[in-house]
């Protein structure tokens, strides 16, 4: 009986042998697969670094999944000019669309209510326009702005004032620059945006204290960019304007009456 089993050990042994030696083709590659992925897992348990590369993606995970920290934290700012030479642009068509929209503030969703300040250093002057461009834009019923101090989740406008000469050969002057900053937080189950916006006054030129350079750096500030249509208030070069355009409003909607 024990001769038995020896042969049949020896049988299987060989049969096993023959079906390697007819399959090593495909069984070669797999085998150093196998052999070379176990040898990696193997130095890096070893080292310690395969435990840390999982706890990394953990922890990676968790942040995007659950964190309220800024994930988008974007700046624009524009500015607003005079010009010395009638001739230096051509005349500007009319546009029956919204005003151009800041590239920041599309896609998001903004609170229609903004708590403003004054900086220390704006004149009794520099306030009073920007009072007067508050009430421009909260006759619309559109936004509502207030005078306080905002919360970091709330929007906020500061209105400020610097210095900068043109050079004396410059055609035009700088009247002003104003911006939204918008700050995005992601949570597990929602986003959410605010704006911390800029409007502020060269206090270099007199002609920088009036209510169209005021309404014109508010509505950056809000999220309305440059225009080519002469009667809005977002064109590029100071013509007046004070009373915001069909398109101005259409574009403020767009932007604080989404659905």
């Amino acid at each position: 009986m024990k001769t038995i089993r020896q042969w049949l050990s020896v049988i299987v042994l060989a049969l096993i042998v023959v079906w390697a030696l007819q399959n090593r083709a495909t069984l070669k590659p797999q085998l150093a697969s196998i052999v070379s992925e176990g040898q990696a897992k193997l130095g890096a348990a070893l080292s310690g670094k395969l435990g840390s590369q999982l706890v990394t993606t953990d922890d990676d995970t968790s942040s995007s999944a659950a964190s309220s920290q800024t994930s988008r934290h974007a700046k624009t700012t524009h500015t607003t000019g005079s010009t010395k030479a009638q001739s230096a642009r051509s005349a500007s068509k009319i546009t029956t669309t919204g005003t151009p929209i800041e590239s920041i503030v599309q896609n998001t969703t903004l609170s229609r209510t903004y708590y403003y300040h004054f900086d220390a250093k704006l004149s009794a002057a520099g306030r009073q326009v920007f009072k007067d461009a508050v009430a421009t834009y909260n006759q619309t019923g559109i936004v509502k702005l207030i005078a306080g101090k905002a919360t970091n989740q709330q929007n906020s406008i500061t209105f400020s004032v610097y210095h900068k000469k043109m050079q004396h050969w410059s055609t035009s002057i700088e009247l002003g620059h104003g911006g939204p900053k918008i700050i995005e937080r992601i949570s597990w189950y929602d986003r959410q945006y605010h704006n911390q916006a800029t409007a502020s006054l060269n206090g270099s030129y007199s002609q920088s204290y009036s209510d169209a350079v005021a309404v014109h750096e508010l509505g950056h500030a809000l999220g309305l960019d440059h225009s080519t249509d002469k009667i809005s208030v977002m064109y590029p070069v100071s013509q007046g304007q004070t009373q915001l355009s069909s398109a101005d409003l259409t574009s403020l909607k767009a932007i604080y009456q989404k659905s």
